[in-house]
């Protein structure tokens, strides 16, 4: 008899019938009644971003074995209740780094330009008046970008804009070895001389508001803050005193607290904060690779060792 499987939310179709051949799959979101239903005899769940698997849940469910989380993150599953009851996660933590490394990057520069688009025959006084608003005040070997959170992603941004030529410095609470020409410093000295600032650090409760009010107030006035790591790693209405009382700073943001942002989310009428509706994993290759995490739900499943295995 095959295993029960429940899938919450979309993966690739082609993961998701490979994963539908293997097991008795039911394909419903966590809050359906069918969900609820089949949740006692359930033996593996695979799941993304917007399903949190919490105590209750694996209570209710005796039968669980796996959960699988199709994406790097895992802090929407209790993994103590999984431990406790022997249910096993799985992950893909490779999958999309490369996709947010590329988000991050193209932000990035096209935060640093000035750039003016030319939308309408112009006379020369207008075509000369485009051209002198689109000088950029530093090029990339004049630009320090500050890192913050040197992992698997962190590091990729790294070493690619180390690459290009900018001034590299991170922080993160190892001692790192292998640092691509980057600088580890401080949060101090990083907060202090960054031109561009990126977040890239994990899901952990200790991360909860690392970027609050005491930090805006050690950076660059004129900084570019870049966050594709948690919504919740910044403390919102923070961020938008600092770049309402500070017309020369940018932030770009792909992740939010909520999500999706809600009209009360202050931020959302912020002219120089460019929100993004988390995309930066958003690659054809990325969600593929995200989706594979059906191979490691069947191992488990199967009696098998995974290859991406949480704890």
């Amino acid at each position: 008899m095959k295993p029960i499987v429940i899938q919450t939310e979309n993966l690739p179709q082609e993961c998701t019938d490979w994963l539908a051949e293997r097991c008795d799959l039911h394909i419903c979101p966590a809050n359906s009644l069918r969900f609820r239903e089949l949740l006692p005899e359930v033996e593996g769940l695979a799941i993304r971003t917007y399903t949190t698997v919490h105590r209750e849940m694996i209570e209710t469910a005796p039968n669980l074995r796996v959960v699988g989380r199709a994406g790097a993150g895992v802090d929407n599953i209790d993994l103590r209740a999984c431990k406790e009851h022997g249910v096993v996660v799985v992950h893909t933590p490779e999958a999309n780094s490369e996709s947010v490394v590329g988000f991050v990057l193209t932000t990035m520069l096209s935060g640093l330009r000035s750039l003016q688009y030319v939308t309408t025959a112009l006379s020369q006084k207008e075509w000369d008046a485009l051209r002198d608003a689109s000088v950029t005040s530093k090029e990339f070997s004049e630009t320090t970008l500050g890192i913050i959170g040197f992992g698997r992603i962190g590091s990729r941004l790294g070493k690619a804009a180390s690459a290009l030529g900018f001034h590299v410095l991170f922080h993160d609470l190892l001692q790192i070895h292998e640092t691509h020409g980057c600088e580890q410093v401080e949060l101090e000295t990083l907060l202090a001389t960054s031109d561009v600032i990126s977040v890239h650090v994990d899901g952990r409760q200790e991360n909860k508001h690392l970027c609050d009010v005491s930090m805006f107030e050690r950076v660059n006035p004129r900084v570019l803050f870049i966050n594709s790591s948690r919504g919740f790693v910044v403390e919102a209405y923070a961020l938008a005193d600092f770049l309402s009382h500070h017309e020369e700073a940018l932030a770009i943001l792909d992740v939010h607290n909520p999500e999706p942002i809600t009209n009360e989310y202050p931020l959302l009428h912020v002219p120089n904060a460019k929100l993004f509706p988390h995309i930066a994993c958003k690659t054809k290759s990325a969600t593929m690779n995200m989706g594979w995490v059906v191979k490691d739900i069947d191992a488990v499943l199967r009696g098998e060792q995974p290859t991406f295995k949480v704890g």
